[in-house]
């Protein structure tokens, strides 16, 4: 979907996830690896990922690695040897243009909370979860499953070769208004949804290059 004036970009949603085996990662930095196909970078979070890694092309082991699911980056527990090969199994999630994007906002936030413990005569202050929520802004008609309350992969592009804005998210609040020329401005407010990882529950958005 082609960006036009007025428009800082275009809205996408997640597909169904569809299952890819052996692809290559290529090298980035020490012991980081990033998926080679650009179209398998957003991985869905529910399907486990498999990482291997050879060393002659030929024999390949299971490694020790964390994936970010939105942009495919492959961070090794250990740096391999500079001939190394890395490929990843697990499911992607394709995306279709569903919104021409007007405004989006976001807001980021870190709670600070008060703690006192058994026995103790004070108080201690800690950082909570990190958390997000925003707003989009658009004209359309947009797609049924925004109402649903389904948690869904968001991704905003300002077009070809710009950053994007991926995010899991959850969209409890929609809303539209006739504009002149009978299009309906529809606004969709979305707060960050948790989804679970291997090393707990995880908040998934972030902006990078497709």
């Amino acid at each position: 979907m082609s960006v036009i004036p007025a428009h800082v970009g275009s809205l996408s949603v997640a597909g169904e996830p569809e299952e890819f085996l052996n692809a290559d990662a290529a090298l980035v930095a020490g012991g980081v690896f990033r998926l080679f196909d650009p179209v398998l970078r957003r991985l869905a979070p529910g399907v486990p990922v498999l990482v291997e890694v050879s060393t002659d092309g030929i024999t390949w082991e299971d490694a020790d690695a964390v994936v970010d699911v939105l942009f495919g980056f492959v961070h090794l527990a250990s740096e391999p040897g500079p001939s190394a090969r890395v490929r990843v199994s697990g499911a992607s999630l394709p995306v279709l243009p569903v919104a021409l994007v007007r405004s989006l906002s976001l807001s980021v936030t870190n709670d600070v909370v008060e703690l006192q413990v058994m026995g103790e005569g004070y108080k201690r202050r800690a950082v909570s979860l990190r958390d997000f929520s925003g707003e989009l802004v658009g004209l359309t008609a947009l797609d049924v499953r925004f109402e649903d309350g389904a948690p869904l992969l968001v991704e905003v592009s300002k077009g070809t070769g710009s950053e994007v804005f991926r995010a899991w998210v959850k969209v409890p609040e929609l809303s539209h208004k006739l504009t002149p020329g009978a299009l309906y401005e529809r606004t969709v407010k979305f707060i960050g949804h948790a989804f679970q990882s291997e090393s707990g529950s995880a908040i998934a958005w972030g902006y990078g290059i497709p």
